[in-house]
């Protein structure tokens, strides 16, 4: 999956200079063991590192008695995910950690802003230089369970601790970019406040 990925933008495993994990949910884990094992390098929040590294102890969020399955738009937005395997995570071997502050050795030069909540080490990467912001969960623009798209929280269910999550909203506000990077829904060009104010 990982290298058809890569040739539909015309790249190869050689051409990535090291791939980013905004946090340790499968779906957004996927394919950083096959990278990893390819000589990428892989990098994760020290927090979420025992995620990485199918370790984790703790209590998921979104149980399934908790998620609105009568919904067919739930149905739509998952079942691409679980046909791609999102239920089968792999360890991550070699991965690298990172701390809140860091400014990642890679192109644009990434940020790494701790936004806990979603998880306890979920990260969003700002890339000043360029006006960029990704947001990972902590703000996605596509009504997963229903509703209009747009700029917005995940889902209370989805998160592990909600409150953690909408302060952690609070910490992007105050960063400037021009274009949200969310790892559900469209790229959404505004302020990272405006997004943050529609969010809430």
């Amino acid at each position: 999956m990982l290298e058809a990925g890569l040739q539909e933008i015309g790249l190869q495993p050689g051409d990535v200079a090291g791939m980013l994990i905004t946090h340790g949910h499968a779906d957004h884990i996927g394919c950083a063991s096959m990278a990893s094992k390819q000589g990428i390098s892989v990098r994760i929040h020290e927090a979420d590192l025992p995620r990485a590294l199918r370790e984790y102890e703790g209590t998921e969020a979104a149980q399934p008695h908790q998620l609105p399955v009568w919904k067919p738009v739930l149905w739509r937005n998952f079942m691409p995910m679980i046909r791609a395997g999102v239920m089968k995570q792999y360890a991550v071997p070699n991965i690298e950690t990172f701390s809140d502050g860091d400014i990642l050795d890679l192109p644009g030069s990434p940020v790494a802003i701790h936004t806990p909540g979603h998880t306890e080490g979920h990260a969003a990467f700002h890339l000043p230089g360029l006006g960029a912001l990704f947001t990972g969960d902590a703000l996605v623009t596509m009504g997963l369970v229903g509703g209009p798209d747009g700029p917005q929280a995940m889902p209370k269910a989805f998160d592990n601790d909600p409150a953690t999550a909408a302060k952690s909203r609070g910490r992007l506000s105050v960063l400037n970019a021009s274009v949200i990077l969310p790892g559900h829904g469209e790229p959404w060009v505004g302020s990272p406040s405006d997004a943050v104010q529609a969010a809430n």
